[in-house]
């Protein structure tokens, strides 16, 4: 048992936003809020600001405190505890660990459980920049902390989609955090493929609501009070795959039983659960048979950004441990930081998280306006479709959505990636001390694993952005950033190595989009998906590469040091593009027409 913690315990005069300068940097001078904070607040007579900029002020004083204070004070000193205790799971009732507990309490009294809610349920009504930004301190304190923080998306799906009487009844009980939810998919026999869940909901005329049964499993803090459930409520037979299936509000009572929960390498504060549901009452969200199509792939998208954020805080106290380690330890009578080859790594480690967290808030920049102006449009619908400023909302809303479309599964793969790629250098700078509970950076390379596997794994990620590459969204979105002159002799010299690079991302997938095979039962030519599929992965990690390049370029406008991170990092990008480009150019299918051979060994 871990030892009794203070609920007092604390760490005078530290903060995880104000020592973070590189989150400080995005927040400051990259986020463009006057767009997001116009669309959000309204500003003018009615609005609770005077200004833009005092907006943006408020937001930022609460991500220092007390976001950043309550993350290095309070949650991060007890993480190990966490760690330490886990959940249990006892007669069906989930017990968290203590320190977790005054971790909920502590975020609620801050009141920070409903940041993105309206105002007139008690929530705060931000941005969805400044809560991801929120969530990555959170997950640097305790990675396992976000999956309570991290799921006020089961709020904003309620807000969106439901009806009013669904809204107040649920979403005051989320911002006072009276409520913790759960987003209630997978199942036993299907995991990632949503489309063969088999979970019932049945509509009782005589109660005029339905009732679910069946088996949930994996379910992230599936002992939550209130449970989004997504089901099978149509004929299978007249609707089948993601037709069929429907999303509805489900308050937990005595026929919802916790059957067990997994033992997993981390994430240990987090209780992931098996459910089942014995004709459980539960309310319809929006349509029939578009659960899947509208409500659950909004939620999904959401949570994905959510877990590239705790990718990205949990890669920086891995780095900020690593780097404290390497000053301190001396070997053969020298720090080892002194040492070139930790250097190599401190760098590629640092580097590597400043890529992910530019492409994390690109991403929800794009997402805030997205939403902002899809808001804006609704209110607006009553008035002339024709007119100017319909059409002119109308088409910055589309482009932000494809370009949020394209970043958001990028953005979760590659920030999990690296993550997993940082906490291991991480515990190499360690050593030996690395591999050992004494130490945080165990906990975090444990912490790490699960970010490229729940809500939707690297490889789903991959496979529902490519065929947005295929046509040219990379292209789309790169577009004027490939153009701009920096009235800069070194900036303009990055932009045309990144433009060549830009062109190899062309012409890999101009060769895959040429690559077709032999129909055996209609001896036709037809696409070569399964090359598609197979070099899908490395026409991603182009595509990012280029696209975290132009960004690189674009802080280094503003800070001395970014011209020194755009050069290393789009020096090293060159180079991967290139080897990347003339791997996916050689047209190798020995993966998948020798698989057999290469994999069994057998001579």
């Amino acid at each position: 048992m871990p030892p009794p913690l203070e609920e007092d315990i604390h760490l005078p005069d530290a903060n995880f936003y104000t020592d973070n300068d590189d989150l400080k940097f995005h927040m400051e001078k990259m986020v463009e809020w006057q767009p997001i904070v116009e669309l959000k607040e309204g500003i003018g007579a009615d609005s609770t600001y005077e200004s833009v900029e005092e907006a943006v002020q408020t937001y930022l004083e609460l991500l220092e405190d007390p976001v950043g204070s309550l993350a290095a004070e309070r949650i991060a000193p007890r993480a190990e505890a966490v760690d330490r205790e886990g959940c249990r799971c006892v007669d069906g009732q989930v017990i968290l660990p203590e320190p977790t507990k005054l971790n909920l309490k502590d975020l609620i009294e801050a009141d920070l459980m409903g940041m993105t809610l309206p105002v007139e349920f008690g929530g705060l009504n931000l941005p969805s920049t400044i809560y991801t930004a929120a969530t990555e301190i959170i997950s640097r304190a305790d990675g396992s902390l976000m999956n309570f923080f991290g799921l006020q998306g089961i709020g904003e799906t309620i807000n969106l989609f439901a009806s009013d009487e669904l809204r107040d009844k649920y979403l005051p009980g989320f911002c006072s955090g009276d409520f913790t939810g759960a987003m209630v998919l997978t199942e036993p026999d299907a995991g990632s493929d949503l489309t063969a869940i088999q979970t019932r909901a049945v509509f009782e005329e005589n109660h005029n609501h339905f009732h679910i049964t069946g088996t949930k499993r994996f379910i992230t803090n599936g002992c939550g009070e209130v449970l989004l459930v997504l089901a099978r409520s149509e004929d299978p037979g007249k609707y089948s795959g993601g037709r069929g299936l429907s999303l509805f509000v489900v308050e937990k009572d005595e026929s919802v039983s916790v059957r067990r929960i997994e033992e997993k390498l981390g994430i240990h504060g987090s209780p992931t659960c098996e459910i089942y549901f014995n004709s459980t009452p539960a309310v319809l969200v929006g349509q029939r048979g578009r659960g899947l199509t509208r409500y659950i792939n909004w939620l999904m998208n959401a949570a994905r950004v959510g877990v590239a954020a705790q990718a990205v805080g949990i890669a920086q106290a891995a780095f900020r441990e690593a780097t404290q380690y390497a000053e301190q330890r001396e070997q053969f009578g020298q720090a080892i930081a002194k040492f070139p080859a930790v250097q190599d790594m401190l760098v590629r480690m640092r580097i590597k998280i400043e890529s992910a967290r530019s492409l994390l808030y690109a991403t929800t920049q794009a997402v805030d306006l997205e939403m902002l102006l899809t808001e804006k449009l609704e209110s607006e619908r009553t008035r002339n479709a024709a007119e100017p400023q319909s059409k002119e909302l109308r088409s910055r809303r589309d482009r932000y959505g494809k370009v949020a479309d394209v970043l958001t599964p990028l953005c979760k793969y590659y920030a999990a990636e690296e993550c997993i790629a940082i906490t291991s250098d991480a515990v190499q700078v360690h050593g030996g001390n690395g591999y050992m509970k004494d130490y945080p950076v165990e906990r975090l390379y444990r912490d790490a694993r699960i970010t490229s596997i729940y809500e939707g794994t690297s490889q789903l990620q991959i496979d529902r952005v490519i065929p947005k590459i295929l046509t040219g969204a990379i292209d789309a979105a790169t577009e004027a950033m490939s153009g701009k002159d920096y009235g800069d002799d070194e900036l303009n010299h990055l932009r045309d190595t990144v433009n060549e690079s830009r062109a190899a991302l062309g012409a890999a997938v101009s060769f895959v989009n040429q690559q077709t095979v032999t129909n055996p039962e209609t001896s036709l030519q037809e696409k070569d998906t399964q090359y598609r599929n197979l070099v899908a992965r490395m026409i991603s990690d182009i595509a990012v590469d280029v696209y975290v390049s132009y960004l690189f370029i674009a802080q280094a406008q503003r800070s001395q040091r970014k011209r020194l991170v755009a050069a290393k990092f789009i020096r090293d990008m060159s180079a991967r593009v290139e080897m990347n480009r003339r791997q996916i150019m050689t047209g190798d299918r020995s993966v998948i027409d020798h698989f057999d051979a290469l994999v069994s060994g057998s001579n």
